[in-house]
């Protein structure tokens, strides 16, 4: 029997979404304007005029991220002199952004979709992709950026056809592309779900996307130039450590391909079983060693039991993925594993789990709807089977409540962290290389810091025991 859609569950489902997006603001505003990855972009985005700093950002070497410097210059100029208050609000606000399209995404009528609305958002905001998405700003932070123009996306392309549909789709695929190279993907989330029948989005609109697409590698390695970053731009994870761009380049430097294929496969992995991180296999490493910690065995049950649910979902629907008879809740499965694939494609050069994050967001919401739909086969499996699922559904909730804990209690260590940094910032710019900062740099250091510790002093905060079981780190 379908269930009967009400208005009062629906209501409440979005009432919870709005108290956890409220709950996690009251966390990140609290946290400081970073310094050691915000203080210098903020200078460099102050200069000259904004059509002179995007226009410069088109012949970087290695990147090609203009419209990330604008999306900062923009907000620069509007936050006046206020800027930890714009900055922190500005992250807030893309957060409750971020909420708002995955319920409206999720669609939530009954009373079993407000049962699974919490499992959902504890995915959502307690996936370790998710993590950087709010620890760190740059002052803005450019992944939670991607993420709300793939999810936009999702939103653009369901539904009738609408020529402002075909429009938007250009200029958010134009936007995140030009913001960071993670913005790729838009183009996949509108292409996985053409493929799987959406059509708010149409077929002219759809091939210039894809010459778009095509387009964005030309200007990017043959018009500009621009490349990408090699093996020697940063360290990355391998095995059961991180290796600096020196050991990565003896161990690979005569043929990167076995390391490019690492990064692919683990990124992925890590989406799916939280396991490795950042493409270092933690938990595998610390059984061996004998000194596990239970956020690791944590956040391995809830992502294992997180896929399994997709598994179980795509195999109960695979005849009518064959026919092509897409449904919306089928569309948001098969959109995850098409941005699953690229995604950890796009981390070929190194691992970081907020690359990930895109693949991250859709997992959450792939989990979701498939929970929703497996709960209607529940009396069709007898007592035990009502039973033994009863369990998993237990133990995948409170997994997952943990990890939400736990990206709670990062904030609050994330915060206490930069609000040491702050402390010495005098050490931190004398080991800048740049002793000698103009007035300009002066004023705003002293701005910020006044902000960070004076008109926001730290909360307490007991680290203990108790801690080892949520990932705050």
């Amino acid at each position: 029997m379908t269930p009967v859609p009400d208005r009062r569950w629906a209501l409440a489902a979005w009432a919870y979404g709005l108290l956890v997006a409220t709950g996690m603001a009251y966390y990140l505003v609290d946290v400081p304007i970073q310094l050691s990855d915000s203080f210098g972009n903020i200078i460099k985005a102050s200069d000259g005029t904004l059509g002179s700093l995007v226009y410069n950002e088109f012949f970087q070497r290695g990147y090609l991220r203009p419209f990330l410097w604008g999306h900062l210059r923009v907000v620069l100029d509007v936050a006046g002199g206020d800027l930890t208050a714009w900055f922190r609000w500005w992250h807030a606000g893309q957060l409750l952004a971020l909420v708002v399209m995955y319920l409206a995404l999720f669609r939530p009528r009954t009373a079993t979709d407000a049962a699974v609305t919490p499992i959902g958002l504890a995915m959502l905001v307690g996936l370790h992709t998710f993590h950087g998405t709010v620890r760190e700003a740059f002052p803005i932070n450019t992944f939670m950026t991607i993420l709300l123009c793939c999810f936009g996306a999702m939103l653009v392309v369901e539904g009738r056809w609408r020529w402002w549909k075909d429009l938007l789709a250009l200029l958010l695929f134009v936007f995140a592309t030009l913001t960071v190279e993670s913005g790729l993907l838009v183009w996949v989330v509108l292409a996985a779900a053409f493929l799987a029948g959406a059509r708010g989005v149409s077929k002219p609109a759809q091939a210039l996307l894809l010459g778009l697409f095509v387009g964005y590698f030309y200007l990017r390695f043959s018009a500009l130039e621009v490349g990408a970053p090699g093996l020697i731009e940063r360290s990355s994870g391998f095995g059961f450590g991180s290796k600096d761009p020196e050991e990565l380049i003896a161990l690979f430097g005569g043929n990167p391909l076995g390391f490019y294929a690492y990064n692919v496969v683990t990124s992925a992995l890590s989406v799916l079983f939280s396991e490795p991180r950042g493409g270092v296999w933690d938990l595998t490493r610390d059984v061996v060693v004998g000194e596990v910690r239970p956020y690791g065995v944590v956040n391995l049950v809830a992502s294992t039991l997180a896929t399994g649910a997709i598994a179980a979902f795509a195999w109960t629907r695979r005849r009518v993925w064959l026919a092509r008879r897409f449904e919306p809740d089928d569309r948001l499965v098969f959109v995850f594993i098409g941005v699953l694939a690229a995604n950890a494609v796009i981390s070929y050069p190194y691992t970081k789990d907020v690359v990930m994050s895109p693949a991250g967001i859709f997992f959450a919401l792939a989990a979701a709807v498939s929970l929703r739909q497996l709960a209607g086969s529940l009396p069709g499996l007898g007592t035990r089977g009502v039973v033994l699922a009863a369990c998993c559904v237990a133990l995948l909730s409170g997994t997952w409540a943990v990890r939400a804990v736990g990206a709670h209690l990062g904030l609050r260590t994330a915060a206490v962290k930069m609000r040491n940094e702050w402390a010495y910032v005098d050490a931190w710019m004398a080991g800048a290389g740049q002793p000698n900062w103009d007035d300009r740099a002066r004023t705003l250091r002293d701005r910020l810091q006044r902000d960070a510790i004076l008109s926001r002093p730290a909360r307490t905060f007991v680290v203990g025991d108790w801690t080892t079981w949520f990932d705050h780190e």
